[in-house]
């Protein structure tokens, strides 16, 4: 192998000898964000606001869900994690009242409950 290509090589090992730390912090400190595209089929809303069918990018974290549309924030709302029974295929929203109460994510053994905002669930 040429000089340049140990080089290349050496680079490489140590970008990911550096992220390594990284993505361990982020598992160990229990981070529990996730990201995935959805189709809405009829409109639902989402604490409060109307989410017309289409296509969304659902993104959650720790303490809240972000709901985009072409780069556009259509709706945010605070969650809490809870654990599946058995991995979903399909990404799926639950309702009540046409209002979104969770999202279960295609196999993903955790899902969002959408926790109680000013008297809405």
């Amino acid at each position: 192998m040429s000089r340049r290509g140990v080089n290349q090589v050496v680079r490489i090992l140590l970008v990911v000898a550096l992220a390594m730390p990284l993505a361990a912090r982020a598992f160990a400190n229990g981070s529990k964000s996730t990201s995935t595209t959805m189709d809405v089929l009829n409109a639902v809303s989402l604490n409060g606001k109307q989410l017309k069918p289409g296509t969304y990018t659902v993104t959650a974290d720790d303490a809240k869900v972000t709901v985009t549309q072409g780069g556009k924030v259509m709706a945010e709302a605070p969650v809490e994690w809870k654990e599946e029974t058995t991995k979903p295929r399909n990404t799926n929203i639950v309702t009540n009242n046409d209002e979104v109460t969770e999202i279960h994510f295609g196999g993903k053994m955790r899902y969002i409950q959408v926790t109680t905002v000013q008297g809405r669930l």
